[in-house]
C-alpha cells in the first residue's frame, strides 16, 4: 500500500511538473508573440539610477531576428549619443532572451566615438497592452514603446547586421568595431530601389560620428545586396 502510495505521488508530482513546464513554455511563447512588431519608445528609464533618459528611436521584433535603433534627445543634436543592437531572439527565462550580436554605442563627443560589442545577452519579461509595450531587463531597466506596426514585410540577417523592410520602414544596423551604420525611417519604394526618409540615422568610426534627424537616402535592393547611393553596400546572408 506504502508503494502504491508513494508511486501515486511521484506520477502525481511529475505530471504537476510537466502541466507547469507546459505552461511556462506557454508563457514565453507569449512573450514572444507579444513583442512581435516595429515600435517607437516613449520611456527609457534606467535601472540602477532611475534616471529617464528621452531619446528618439524604435526596436523591431520579427521572425527571431531583432533590431534597435536611437538616439537621445536635445540640443546640440550633433553632439547626441546613440545606441544600437540587432541579433536573435528566442523564448527565455523571463519571457524574451536576446543574444545581440552588435552592440553600438555611439558618441560624437568622445574619442573614440564608437564602442563595440559582440554577442552580448539579454533576458527581458514582455508586458503588452494592446499597443502598448513594456520590457524591463535583468539589470531593472525599463523600455516602454508604442506599436508603429505589426512588423508586416521582410527581414534580412546581413553579414553584420540586419535590415529589415517592413510597415512602410526601413531600419538598418550594421557593422563592427571599424565602422557601423545605423538608422531608420520610411521606406518610399521606387521601381527596383528606395527612397529612405530618414528620422534618426548614427554612423561611426572610432575617429568620427555623424547623427542625421532628416534628409533622404537613395538606395537600390535586389534580394541580396542592399546598396546605398554613395556605394555603401550590405550583403543579405538569410532572410528572416
Amino acid at each position: 500500500m506504502f508503494r502504491s502510495f508513494t508511486r501515486s505521488v511521484t506520477l502525481g508530482l511529475a505530471a504537476l511538473g510537466a502541466m507547469t513546464t507546459a505552461a511556462a513554455h506557454a508563457e514565453d511563447a507569449k512573450a514572444v508573440r507579444d513583442a512581435q512588431g516595429l515600435w517607437a519608445y516613449t520611456l527609457l528609464k534606467a535601472g540602477r539610477s532611475g534616471e529617464e533618459m528621452p531619446l528618439t528611436g524604435i526596436i523591431l521584433y520579427k521572425d527571431g531576428l531583432f533590431a534597435q535603433q536611437s538616439i537621445f534627445n536635445g540640443e546640440p543634436f550633433e553632439t547626441k549619443g546613440a545606441m544600437a543592437h540587432a541579433g536573435t531572439f528566442g523564448p527565455g527565462p523571463r519571457g524574451i532572451h536576446m543574444v545581440a550580436e552588435q552592440t553600438i554605442g555611439i558618441d560624437p563627443a568622445k574619442q573614440p566615438a564608437l564602442s563595440f560589442r559582440k554577442d552580448t545577452q539579454h533576458d527581458i519579461s514582455v508586458t503588452r497592452d494592446g499597443t502598448e509595450l513594456t520590457l524591463v531587463f535583468g539589470s531593472g531597466t525599463i523600455q516602454k514603446f508604442r506599436q508603429i506596426g505589426p512588423a508586416d514585410g521582410e527581414i534580412y540577417k546581413l553579414e553584420q547586421g540586419v535590415l529589415a523592410l517592413v510597415d512602410g520602414h526601413f531600419v538598418l544596423v550594421s557593422g563592427d568595431e571599424k565602422g557601423v551604420v545605423t538608422g531608420y525611417g520610411k521606406a518610399i519604394k521606387q521601381g527596383d530601389g528606395y527612397t529612405l526618409e530618414i528620422i534618426r540615422w548614427s554612423e561611426a568610426t572610432p575617429d568620427k560620428a555623424v547623427n542625421r534627424k532628416d534628409g533622404t537616402i537613395k538606395a537600390s535592393f535586389d534580394g541580396k545586396t542592399f546598396t546605398l547611393a554613395d556605394g555603401r553596400s550590405f550583403k543579405v546572408v538569410s532572410k528572416g
